[in-house]
């Protein structure tokens, strides 16, 4: 795993507990994955992706990371939130894999990796937007700051980008 990264990062100082990358989603909310189903963070450049028409609005594109074609997702849009400008000239990425399956999310920006213990995650029942829970494995309380716990496994098997499971 490696993560790569342009801006300046928050740093933890925090040396227990288990590792998450941390990234904002919006001007005002901040979310974090765990580090072991993120395989790293890149800063790809736009002319990069392969835009595919037809597809769900959250889908950005395509693109090639060593020889393996990646969907790239806009995750804020994915969650409700405001997509990310696609007249952008790079997309600050992480990437995800659970099990075989990967899936790169564009973000806003990357802030670096984050530790605590998973005993600290709230649960998401009642407290969020319904169009979040599913893709919530909690939050947490961080510095001051609510920060959301996304859950990989459900970002990559979500209904968008699987037509056939969604219901009519």
């Amino acid at each position: 795993m490696s993560v790569t990264t342009t801006q300046s990062t928050k740093r933890s100082t925090r040396t227990t507990g288990e590792m998450f990358l941390r990234f904002q989603l919006d001007s005002q909310t901040c979310a974090v994955v765990p580090m072991l189903q993120t395989q790293e963070a890149i800063v790809l450049p736009a002319g990069r992706v392969s835009v595919i028409p037809n597809l769900p609005s959250p889908v950005i594109g395509l693109f090639n990371r060593r020889s393996t074609l990646l969907w790239l997702v806009d995750l804020p849009e994915m969650l409700g939130l405001e997509p990310i400008d696609r007249h952008t000239h790079s997309y600050d990425i992480a990437l995800l894999k659970v099990g075989q399956t990967p899936l790169a999310v564009a973000v806003r920006s990357i802030q670096g990796v984050v530790r605590f213990a998973k005993d600290e995650i709230e649960s998401p029942i009642g407290s969020f937007n319904p169009a979040f829970t599913p893709y919530l494995h909690g939050w947490i309380l961080q510095e001051r700051e609510l920060v959301l716990v996304l859950d990989p496994e459900a970002i990559i098997n979500a209904k968008v980008f699987n037509p056939s499971a969604v219901e009519p």
